[in-house]
């Protein structure tokens, strides 16, 4: 949650492949990185607990944040990977 006053999203995939190759770029340039990840078709948890599955398949994202500070560099090497 306080992600968004101190850091960046600068990619959001939901290939796992493409979030570690942009995790080992932003790594080799020495750049730290937070990840979080979510199922979107998980609203809360009250109407899961209410209603339960229906047979909805979970679909993660992940979401890769920087400090605000080396954010343009990180927009910048995840923009060159593609």
């Amino acid at each position: 949650m306080l992600e968004h006053f101190f850091k960046s999203l600068v990619a959001t995939v939901s290939n796992p492949y493409q979030c570690n190759r942009i995790t080992d770029a932003l790594a080799a340039a020495g750049i730290k990185f937070y990840c979080k990840s979510k199922d979107v078709n998980r609203h809360n948890t009250i109407d899961q607990a209410r209603f339960g599955t229906l047979g909805i398949k979970p679909q993660y994202v992940t979401e890769v944040f920087v400090d605000k500070e080396n954010a343009d560099m990180a927009l910048h090497i995840i923009h060159t990977l593609s």
